[in-house]
């Protein structure tokens, strides 16, 4: 009996607009016939009356048929939604996490890219619980929860394990320093102080980073590696994290504490400009200078350890520090114009950020009015590494850089770009033989005849030739045979600062 009942209810969910329908033609009918006659008798009266009463109940059985279709719906809806959330904070729960964990992995590989799982757990939370009461622990994880969100991607995720612990998915991303910043970042965010009903509450958190496919390729490995990195983060004390291969924790944490010194030697002006001298290589005259660039005020055991500027080539530093650099060089230039110095040709190198940035050439051409020297003497020196990705985008921009009148010189050339035709189309005045190409100039054979290949080559498209690196009179005859027209090396002076250079300048103008 009770199945024939279910079985009517759906069937009247289903077909209950077509029964009601028939039933309101056939009610139509007998209403038209009764008026037809004309007569307002009693039972014509009593009919109508049962009509509407039977209309009314099939209305209110549809209305509740449709309401009750709705909340099983809803209820559905909600069902499926607890199923894969947290019902405390809204988070994703272990299995959506499990799930997209699995997705990421795949695509990672695909991709070639990294992924990271972190392990997040609050530090002193539960003197927070015990002293204000669960009631506030909740909220305060819910509100926890929510500043997590806030510094991830929409495609990362995060899920509550339970209590105050967290777990994080992050997905592509193509280097461990790019995990450091979101993990500063958290905890950034969860230093600042909860306020709960007026009460501010401060909470920090440890956490444990494990890299796919670094420290394991399979879910339960990276879940299982972040867990044990984030104890190891919290055995060093509140408010840490920590990767779990040691090499990538050391390496990660060195160029965090790099970053923070170029900052401040940036914000400081801790950067110093020494000049090493350029010479004709026949008469050994002083004809220009190389403007380059140090930081001798940094930590030093960083300095030994790191090149840092590489480093600040990757963190996107050395857009501002060369443009202090030009801007420092060319003013120091004209500076030694104006004391009645002759003038020299000013070369200074340029990082393949600084030539990518949009306003490298508007930096040029500002700088070149600031200073008024002659754009002839400015030779930017670029390496061949800038100019190979995209030949014909380089080519245009060094074109516009020449209609400045500066020159343009190629740097760190042995072989790649010189030995194609591209080189032929750029717009260039110098080519420099790399320091490691003269290093065994005299004993290397394949050195010889590379460095002679070049030198024929610069000669055929009437560019000017300097050597770096110049260590020995033997590099330096064996330079002169092959008809190398300008050196630099610590065989005529090491790079000094201004005030050396000075006396430099001096000491030839009195030779002379």
């Amino acid at each position: 009996m009770r199945s024939t009942l279910l079985k009517w209810k759906q069937h009247m969910k289903t077909q209950a607009l077509a029964y009601l329908c028939v039933l309101g033609f056939f009610l139509m009918t007998l209403n038209l016939l009764s008026a037809a006659s004309f007569s307002f008798a009693p039972h014509i009266l009593i009919s109508v009356l049962i009509q509407a009463l039977i209309s009314l109940f099939f209305v209110m059985c549809i209305r509740n048929l449709r309401l009750s279709r709705k909340e099983q719906a809803e209820k559905s809806k909600e069902l499926a939604y607890l199923a894969y959330h947290d019902t405390l904070t809204g988070l994703p729960n272990r299995r959506l996490f499990d799930d997209r964990l699995e997705r990421a992995l795949l695509h990672a590989q695909r991709s070639e890219q990294l992924a990271a799982v972190m392990f997040l757990d609050m530090d002193r939370f539960k003197d927070v619980n015990d002293s204000l009461g669960h009631v506030y622990g909740d909220r305060l994880i819910r509100l926890a929860a929510e500043r997590l969100l806030g510094c991830l991607r929409g495609s990362d995720t995060v899920y509550r394990q339970g209590g105050d612990e967290f777990t994080i998915l992050l997905e592509s991303f193509t280097k461990p320093e790019d995990v450091r910043v979101v993990a500063s970042r958290i905890q950034s965010a969860l230093e600042e102080p909860f306020i709960l009903d007026g009460k501010p509450i401060g909470i920090t958190a440890s956490m444990g980073i494990a890299l796919y496919p670094l420290d394991g390729t399979l879910p339960e490995q990276l879940l299982q590696h972040a867990d044990e990195a984030m104890y190891a983060a919290k055995n060093r004390g509140n408010n840490q994290f920590q990767f779990y291969a040691s090499d990538i924790d050391a390496m990660v944490k060195s160029k965090a504490h790099m970053e923070m010194e170029l900052r401040f030697a940036l914000e400081n002006n801790r950067f110093e400009l020494l000049y090493q001298p350029q010479y004709e290589i026949t008469n050994r005259k002083l004809i220009g200078m190389e403007a380059i660039l140090y930081w001798s005020k940094g930590n030093a055991l960083l300095l030994t350890n790191m090149d840092w500027k590489k480093a600040a080539e990757e963190m996107g530093f050395m857009v501002p520090i060369g443009k202090w650099a030009i801007r420092t060089a060319c003013r120091q230039m004209r500076t030694w114009q104006d004391e009645g110095y002759p003038p020299l040709r000013l070369t200074i190198a340029i990082t393949a950020s600084q030539f990518k940035d949009e306003h490298f050439i508007e930096e040029i051409a500002v700088v070149l009015k600031e200073t008024g020297i002659d754009p002839m003497l400015v030779e930017l020196d670029l390496t061949e590494s800038i100019t190979s990705s995209n030949v014909q985008e380089a080519s245009e921009k060094l074109v516009m850089l020449k209609k400045f009148g500066v020159r343009i010189a190629m740097d760190d050339l042995c072989t790649g770009l010189f030995t194609r035709s591209g080189l032929e189309g750029m717009p260039l005045d110098s080519v420099k033989l790399d320091s490691t190409l003269i290093r065994d100039l005299v004993d290397d054979d394949e050195n010889q005849l590379l460095a002679a290949a070049i030198i024929r080559m610069a000669h055929r498209l009437g560019l000017n030739l300097i050597a770096k690196g110049v260590e020995t009179e033997e590099q330096l005859e064996y330079l002169r045979f092959l008809q190398c027209t300008e050196v630099q090396g610590k065989l005529f002076s090491s790079p000094v600062g201004p005030d050396q250079f000075l006396r430099l300048m001096n000491d030839k103008i009195i030779n002379a």
